[in-house]
């Protein structure tokens, strides 16, 4: 038994791999899992060196606010009930934060409105062609439109029952508003007041990857059709060697079980994640004698 999910473990590895872009070239003396040749493709490397320190989701995000203004985070929405391989081709969504709002931009020019993750990897995002949308503004849409009076976007940690353990983290939409929709018989606007709180970024089990010969940070969380999904946010000099944490209930500026997310979104677990690793060479034979 432990043989055949192996066996599948790797086979869908293989598959992540091989459905990756072919934009970067083959390097020497690469003996990665995700070495390939010229005219194939690659998948992200997990990175398994030792971190030199931790810092939290909160610290993360504003220092990237203090240095660009913002922080851009890119998610991968899955079909899969398993952890999968990101790769080049992956398509992705596109938000911002500045500490207070919250944006999604839509690819114009993609039937999904998603961007391909190789153009951010090699930063030739055209913004040109999106349409950008600010959570929680006013709309109107035929017969439904939408007059906002307040909108924000902040952190949110979700604990276990103890209420002192944090399990997951989000960065969620909160507006108050209100809503209108017409009459069909008399075409009068029917008001009706809305306050709404939207999950928009859950923070998951934290694992770096290497795309392209840059470092990633990833989050990976199920949704509640038990689907994977990841949020993706590029390393810069401030968290390149560090691991990531949740934050601690009671940091400032951050709410607390406020919002149950946990219908919604479920960090995945670290041994989930961990059964992708794929050993080298070496490592495979030793691991096929113990499995005998």
């Amino acid at each position: 038994m432990k043989k055949r999910i192996s066996l599948i473990m790797v086979t869908v590895f293989a598959i992540g791999i091989l459905s990756a872009c072919g934009h970067t070239n083959k390097k020497e003396n690469d003996t990665s899992v995700s070495q390939v040749t010229e005219t194939e493709s690659i998948g992200a490397e997990l990175v398994t060196t030792e971190p030199e320190g931790e810092i939290t989701i909160s610290e993360l995000i504003n220092q990237r606010i203090e240095e660009d203004d913002e922080i851009f985070f890119y998610t991968l929405g899955t079909s899969s009930r398993i952890p999968i391989v990101i790769a080049c081709d992956s398509e992705v969504n596109i938000y911002s934060y500045n500490g207070k709002v919250l944006k999604s931009y839509y690819n114009m020019s993609d039937p999904n409105r998603e961007t391909i993750l190789d153009d951010i990897v090699n930063d030739e995002v055209d913004f040109s062609n999106y349409y950008i949308s600010e959570w929680g503004h006013s709309w109107e849409k035929g017969d439904e439109k939408y007059t906002d009076e307040e909108h924000h976007a902040q952190l949110e940690i979700t604990t276990d029952d103890t209420g002192e353990k944090a399990i997951m983290e989000t960065i969620y939409s909160h507006s108050i508003g209100t809503e209108y929709t017409r009459s069909s018989e008399d075409g009068t606007w029917i008001e009706n007041t809305r306050e709404k709180n939207y999950s928009v970024l859950s923070f998951g089990t934290f694992e770096r990857i290497k795309l392209d010969g840059k470092t990633y940070m990833t989050f990976c969380v199920k949704n509640d059709l038990n689907l994977i999904e990841y949020v993706i946010i590029p390393d810069n000099e401030f968290t390149k060697d560090k691991t990531i944490v949740y934050d601690t209930p009671g940091t400032e500026g951050i709410s607390v079980n406020t919002i149950d997310y946990l219908k919604d979104y479920q960090a995945v677990a670290k041994e989930e994640l961990e059964q992708l690793i794929v050993p080298s060479d070496s490592k495979k034979e030793e691991s096929s004698q113990t499995e005998k």
